[in-house]
């Protein structure tokens, strides 16, 4: 088998960069509207069509600013640039615009500087990085070598895809409640044992950040705590769920804590000491997660829901809790069922993790 062989380039002997046309905003297109696509800030959408176009070759281009900095995309056909995004000139006809797609994108991403609006240079950031390349016998970059590296990182890249839709799927799966099949159980209203609350409004970073403590304080995120203060509005084990955002899923507390007015507080009517609240977590979850009204994203992404108190009040779906021969709630088979699903969700992080690994896996040229 040959060895590979390869050469270091800085990417400004291989492309020149130019910038796109800032006068393609949306008010010209509508003046100007045609077959011709206008590619710019955004990678996932059509921003806009003109009668003219500047590019009648594919080219390699990239954000440059914005939510999507740094991403790379080959165009071709007839198109224009707008001014959020750049375009990739060759400078040798024997580069594949695929290969570089590829191999730029992981470094593309790391050269883009932070900040309420992320951006990345070409002057500042790129001209200067170097990548390798094949190179024939001769030492001419070999673009035969490079157009079979690119097929080869495409299925890698497409599996990939395919794994993190799987693990999307598998995270927004919802457990049922198929264990308790075996089991005698009580159905009841969710607002006959609890009275939804909002959390307090008051708490904003500047609030946290004036009054900063060992408390801490939970707002949208399902997971992350939000701040710490030096006081706190609860005490002892209870549920609050996610009212706006990813809507509807559930955490369980048992401390001294805090909420936003972007969480909700389950309040207990009911005496609780039959009662497992992380048992309930997982029964009650799926059916918040149901009721939930907003822009639900592809496999969970993108999403925007919303799930207020009122909402939660007029739920008609029961939840079943496990009972004893005398109809007594059994808290001990609460407890049984609520650790199985544990594992369940154990088992489902760490698949996650692994897909995780796997893609953030960069592969090497030898």
């Amino acid at each position: 088998m040959s060895t590979l062989k390869l050469k270091k380039e800085k990417l400004s002997n291989l492309f020149t960069c130019k910038k796109g046309n800032s006068k393609y905003i949306k008010s010209y297109c509508n003046k100007h509207q045609g077959d011709y696509e206008v590619y710019t800030g955004s990678t996932l959408k059509s921003f806009g069509f003109l009668n003219t176009y500047d590019y009648d070759e594919p080219n390699l281009s990239f954000t440059t600013d914005g939510e999507y900095a740094g991403t790379l995309k080959v165009l071709t056909g007839k198109y224009n640039v707008g001014g959020h995004r750049a375009i990739l000139l060759k400078k040798d006809e024997n580069l594949d615009l695929h290969y570089f797609n590829y191999i730029l994108q992981p470094i593309f991403y790391s050269k883009v500087k932070p900040g309420d609006v992320p951006s990345i240079s070409w002057e500042k950031h790129l001209k200067d990085v170097e990548i390798e390349i094949p190179i024939n016998k001769n030492g001419n970059y070999d673009v035969i070598e490079q157009k079979r590296i690119a097929e080869i990182l495409k299925q890698i890249e497409n599996k990939k895809l395919l794994l993190q839709k799987k693990k999307n799927i598998l995270l927004s799966t919802l457990i049922n409640d198929n264990l308790l099949n075996n089991s005698k159980y009580k159905e009841v209203l969710i607002s006959d044992i609890f009275s939804p609350e909002n959390g307090s409004g008051q708490y904003t970073k500047t609030y946290c950040k004036n009054n900063a403590g060992y408390f801490p304080v939970y707002s949208g995120s399902s997971i992350e705590i939000f701040s710490n203060i030096n006081s706190y509005d609860y005490d002892g084990e209870y549920l609050t769920w996610v009212k706006d955002g990813l809507a509807g899923y559930l955490m369980y507390h048992d401390g001294k804590f805090s909420i936003t007015n972007h969480r909700g507080i389950l309040i207990p009517k009911i005496d609780m000491s039959n009662i497992d609240l992380k048992y309930l977590k997982y029964v009650i979850e799926p059916i918040f997660r149901g009721e939930c009204k907003g822009r639900v994203g592809h496999d969970g992404q993108n999403e925007y829901t919303t799930l207020n108190q009122t909402m939660i009040n007029n739920i008609k779906t029961k939840i079943k809790i496990p009972v004893d021969n005398n109809g007594n709630y059994d808290l001990n088979k609460q407890k049984e069922i609520a650790n199985k699903y544990r594992k369940i969700e154990e088992i489902k992080k760490n698949i996650s993790n692994q897909i995780d690994i796997l893609c953030s896996t960069e592969i090497q040229l030898q």
